[in-house]
């Protein structure tokens, strides 16, 4: 007998295993067939601008279904390794409403919001503002030109 624990993870995992076969079977749709399309070869690019949007979204919430399923994996293997409910950091048993809002959790509430605080932000971030550079007189180069210079690209005349 499956206590309610395994139940609801067992139901967790068939309906992320749903989701990613459906997804998949989308991507490998071509986009001629979605799109109504004959051709491709005589439309504008951005006429696909949409469906081509669509299937990069759907490829990104696949991943995010990917991660789900396998942590909803490694929640079935602690369960049938005596783990369940145990923090993995600290190993204080996890709150029960917790377990219940979200079956999957590998960490107490504590160890979760310290987990959550050493998020770094990703390099790409922390590229300054075009304005911020113009305000510091930094030099922000285009092709080689000073973007502020008369020959760079804010001038109204190019000479050679």
């Amino acid at each position: 007998m499956l206590n309610r624990n395994e139940q609801e993870l067992l139901q967790e995992k068939q309906r992320l295993q749903n989701a990613i076969k459906q997804k998949s079977e989308a991507a490998r749709t071509p986009l001629s067939e979605m799109t109504d399309e004959l051709s491709l070869y005589d439309q504008h690019s951005g006429d696909l601008g949409s469906e081509t949007f669509e299937r990069e979204k759907d490829a990104g919430l696949q991943e995010l279904l990917q991660a789900e399923l396998t942590q909803v994996n490694d929640a079935l293997n602690r369960l049938k390794d005596g783990r369940y409910g145990i923090c993995e950091r600290c190993g204080q048993p996890i709150d029960p409403r917790r377990l219940t809002r979200l079956p999957s959790a590998s960490l107490c509430i504590s160890c979760a919001r310290r987990e959550q605080d050493r998020f770094v932000r990703p390099p790409e971030e922390e590229i300054l503002n075009i304005h911020e550079i113009d305000a510091k007189g930094d030099q922000f180069e285009v092709a080689g030109y000073d973007l502020f210079d008369e020959y760079g690209i804010g001038s109204d005349s190019v000479t050679d």
